[in-house]
């Protein structure tokens, strides 16, 4: 399961491309998505999980992380509802004999309901209280900074939580808002140098610029 094409999720016949959020498309190992004006080039020998996995496997890990929580299971769900996947890709296919496998999932979440969230800091300090409220203990090394990637500034959340046997998992959540959508990419990793080789495949984004607002 190396890169494919994945189904276009298209808002109907006659429109024009962009008009509407969709999953976004593969051509060859570059990912693009019109409406929010995204590209992504991911190595070509990466793994993409199937669109509709990606989305089972994120209800699951949503499930593991409300435990018995009723309240909680219904908040997931509710932003499982708002949410688009866009990709999901490993290093290495799901499942092979390697201690870890570091991967990037890339998502939209429609913030339409949640006017208050302007900005990518905004939306990761709501993500920062559902992780905590989760039964899963995670710790969070640094308080939330901006980087700039394809010339916007994305907050950027860092979490750490042990996972056995493959030990301690980090991740990184790079989010901003963008034409009414949150677009958070979480990197995924255990070594260093898996984290540069996440990062390297994040700085090949190209964000084409949005129209300046009218005064």
């Amino acid at each position: 399961m190396l890169f494919r094409s994945l189904s276009v999720l298209t808002g109907g016949c006659g429109k024009k491309p962009g008009a509407e959020m969709d999953g976004g498309r593969f051509e060859g190992s570059v990912y693009h998505n019109d409406y929010l004006g995204l590209t992504v080039t991911l190595p070509p020998e990466w793994s993409v999980q199937d669109r509709e996995l990606t989305k089972q496997t994120s209800r699951t890990g949503g499930q593991m992380l409300a435990g018995g929580s009723e309240s909680m299971q219904t908040t997931l769900k509710e932003g499982e509802q708002r949410t688009i996947p866009l990709f999901n890709v490993f290093k290495f296919l799901p499942g092979s004999p390697v201690p870890d496998n570091p991967y990037i999932y890339a998502c939209a979440e429609n913030m339409s309901a949640y006017p208050g969230i302007q900005t990518g800091g905004d939306y990761l300090f709501h993500a920062r209280r559902v992780l905590e409220a989760g039964q899963f203990k995670f710790s969070f090394p640094r308080e939330v900074y901006v980087e700039t990637l394809a010339g916007v500034p994305f907050h950027v959340m860092t979490t750490e939580l042990v996972i056995p046997p493959a030990g301690k998992m980090m991740q990184e959540y790079f989010a901003t808002v963008r034409k009414g959508y949150a677009l958070v990419f979480t990197l995924s990793y255990w070594t260093p140098e898996e984290r540069t080789e996440l990062r390297n495949a994040l700085n090949t984004m190209s964000l084409t610029p949005l129209p300046q607002a009218k005064k």
